[in-house]
Parts: structure tokens; C-alpha cells; sequence
């Protein structure tokens, strides 16, 4: 019984945890000019995005950008400033915008 009640208070922090994690998230869906759809997740604190490309989950560390933001990671780099993005992956980069739905 009494382990019951310890139980109950740690399931309560990790859901507080969860849902404060998740209201900290941005997601935002690209379209680029080669026709490819993407989605990118920024998690505030975090030095990394999350993109959801070509079928593929990627996390991309950030690295060091004169302007805006880069995220950059085995040959795939993405280039984030305001409302604009540039993906590189196979040695091709194309240009992206923010979808506004």
C-alpha cells in the first residue's frame, strides 16, 4: 500500500513534465522549391532540431551561423532565418518557406 502512494506523486511529475515539455514546442512545416515537404520541431533550451524528412527521423545539433540558425549532421544542413529555411542533403540545396496554415 504505502509503495502505491509513493508511486502515485512520481506518475503525477513525469505527466506535469511531459505536458510542460510539449507547450514548449514549435513545430513548423517547410515547402521548398524542389517540391519537397518537411517538418522541423524546436524545443526551447534545446540546441538541436528535429526533422521529419524524406520518411526520415533527424536530429541535427546546431552549429555556429553569422545569421540565423544552422543545424548540421551527416551531409544534411539546415538553415533556418525567420520565416525562411534552406535544406542541404546529396550535395543539393534548395530554398524553403514556413507553410502558414
Amino acid at each position: 500500500m504505502r509503495l502505491e502512494l509513493l508511486a502515485v506523486p512520481m506518475v503525477l511529475g513525469v505527466l506535469a513534465a511531459t505536458t510542460e515539455v510539449a507547450s514548449a514546442q514549435n513545430t513548423v512545416t517547410y515547402v521548398c522549391r524542389d517540391g519537397s515537404v518537411f517538418n522541423a520541431a524546436f524545443f526551447t533550451g534545446e540546441r538541436r532540431v528535429f526533422l521529419q524528412l524524406d520518411g526520415h527521423a533527424l536530429t541535427l545539433p546546431q552549429r555556429l551561423s553569422a545569421t540565423g540558425k544552422r543545424y548540421s549532421k551527416d551531409g544534411v544542413t539546415f538553415r533556418v532565418k525567420g520565416q525562411t529555411a534552406t535544406i542541404k542533403r546529396g550535395g543539393k540545396t534548395t530554398d524553403c518557406a514556413a507553410s502558414i496554415s
